[in-house]
């Protein structure tokens, strides 16, 4: 809580968070700035306020975004604040709790979430008709079903690429691994043209969920495992920013000592996909024909402060790319956020959805699970949402 409280301290409450804030420009409302939220924490740390459910509640309106920590004039860390202050309230939701049951016994226990995923696969929703009497399940039936067969049960471990070239480690995550596994395997087969390719397969969930929740034992434990398998790795490459950003930036605050050394030092040889490829180059479209419009997320341009990645990547193979007003700015998932507080999450979206509308594309392109399934959710069936490699070969 000593973190959170400084960065209140430090808050000029000049109110330039405001301008960037997705969820202020949605609701205009003065509490779910970080502005408002340091001034409640300030008030916490000072014994003015009392822990409890309703102050929990406050700071848990928060997409976690990062654009207020980047736009504040004295770098105010507003996002780990909020974090620190969620980890000291998070138990006031209680042990039995959906998302603490969620987070806590499936999501850091490997072999539960994939229990969970195959019995998702026969539970799937086939139709709107539960998620419409269920507020934050609407769209869900959108969502790919589990895989009969996950990405990593079935992965090689190594994958030999042209002599001479380096060696990367894939970081797989959740969507791609249980959901989507056809995006892991094109990731791979265009990495390993480059590269030869490792994919530890004792490797799980990146943590950030976890973290962003307040659950920092869960976060703590998943970056533990996710360390031991990739800590020997010269560069680990993800095909989901967030994912990236995790283990770029949470990891080395959630762990001690030399394993905190050791996450820093890999810290500086994370990146999404799209920077790599783009880099090596070669690259061309599968479809010369078909017009995308493209989201960078918010982990991507803020957390990586890799914006441009994606779109030199398909610039440089021949996409043609819709022009698409806000194509940087927030999509409202923020991981649990969109299951939470859907009518905020919605309110964030529905300005993206016209962007996308006025853009005339029937495709979008996004290169973050959380956001894959905002924009999955919130979209007709009938518009395609891809990871940018997706519509390369």
């Amino acid at each position: 809580m000593a973190q959170a409280a400084a960065a209140a301290q430090a808050c000029a409450q000049c109110g330039a968070c405001q301008a960037v804030c997705p969820l202020y420009r949605a609701t205009r409302q003065e509490e779910v700035s970080a502005r408002g939220k340091l001034r409640l924490i300030g008030a916490l740390s000072k014994g003015l306020l009392s822990p409890g459910r309703d102050l929990a509640k406050a700071l848990d309106v928060c997409l976690l975004c990062g654009r207020c920590s980047q736009k504040c004039p004295n770098q105010t860390p507003a996002t780990q604040a909020q974090r620190a202050a969620r980890e000291v309230l998070a138990p006031l939701a209680g042990r039995l709790s959906a998302q603490a049951l969620f987070v806590d016994d499936v999501l850091a226990d490997k072999t539960r979430l994939e229990a969970l995923a195959k019995a998702g696969r026969w539970l799937w929703p086939a139709d709107a008709g539960l998620n419409l009497r269920l507020p934050g399940l609407e769209g869900l039936e959108k969502l790919p079903r589990p895989a009969a067969r996950f990405f990593l049960q079935d992965a090689p471990k190594i994958i030999h690429g042209p002599k001479g070239r380096p060696t990367v480690a894939f970081f797989v995550g959740c969507l791609a691994n249980y959901l989507r596994p056809e995006l892991a395997r094109q990731v791979v087969t265009l990495l390993a043209r480059r590269f030869t390719v490792v994919i530890p397969p004792d490797q799980g969930c990146c943590g950030l969920m976890a973290h962003g929740a307040g659950h920092a034992a869960a976060a703590r434990a998943l970056a533990q495992a996710g360390m031991r398998a990739f800590a020997g790795a010269d560069l680990v490459v993800t095909a989901c920013a967030s994912c990236a950003h995790a283990i770029a930036s949470a990891w080395p605050e959630l762990l001690d000592g030399p394993a905190a050394e050791q996450a820093q030092a890999l810290a500086g040889r994370v990146a999404e996909v799209s920077g790599v490829l783009a880099e090596a180059g070669g690259v061309s479209a599968a479809d010369p024909g078909r017009v995308a419009a493209l989201h960078v997320p918010c982990h991507q341009s803020v957390g990586l402060a890799d914006g441009p990645s994606p779109g030199r990547l398909l610039a440089a193979a021949g996409v043609e790319l819709a022009a698409m007003d806000g194509h940087d700015q927030c999509c409202g998932g923020g991981g649990l956020f969109s299951l939470r507080r859907p009518d905020l999450s919605r309110a964030v979206f529905a300005p993206r959805r016209q962007a996308l509308a006025d853009s005339g594309a029937r495709v979008l392109a996004t290169s973050c699970s959380g956001c894959f399934v905002q924009w999955r959710r919130g979209l007709p069936a009938e518009v395609a949402v891809l990871h940018p490699v997706e519509l390369l070969r």
